[in-house]
């Protein structure tokens, strides 16, 4: 098992969302804890809790932004639309649907089955954009 699998079984076992273990594990890299944010990313789970667009992917474009600064009074930096662009065409060549309906039908056994390799494979893909534009995911 990877270190990232590692994680993201702790992540779960603590109770965690998919939308929540991507932002995380971000924190976590970065050396930051950041409750509230882990909290309010629950909202994201599960295709908002109504099997629309999966939790991992929308958790996943939530954590790629975070890592482009704004200040407070600033416009909004455009910067990271480019690199979600890209993750949500990979998410959909990759796995070939965006919501959770599609991915995994509301099995609960797919759920726990297919997720956790999902959530690793999206957040591999993350720090490799990140890297990519220039960005290193553990700042």
């Amino acid at each position: 098992m990877s270190d990232l699998s590692d994680k993201i079984t702790e992540a779960l076992q603590k109770g965690y969302h998919c939308s929540q273990v991507m932002m995380w594990l971000s924190l976590e890299l970065r050396g930051i804890s950041d409750p509230l944010m882990i909290r309010a990313m629950g909202g994201l789970a599960l295709g908002m809790f109504s099997s629309k667009t999966c939790g991992t992917l929308t958790g996943a474009a939530c954590t790629l932004t975070s890592y482009f600064p704004r200040d407070e009074g600033e416009s909004e930096p455009t910067a990271y639309r480019a690199p979600v662009n890209e993750f949500v065409s990979w998410f959909k060549d990759q796995f070939g649907a965006l919501s959770c309906q599609e991915l995994v039908e509301n099995d609960q056994g797919q759920i726990q089955r297919f997720c956790p390799i999902l959530m690793e494979k999206c957040f591999a893909k993350i720090a490799e954009i990140l890297e990519a534009n220039g960005i290193d995911p553990t700042q």
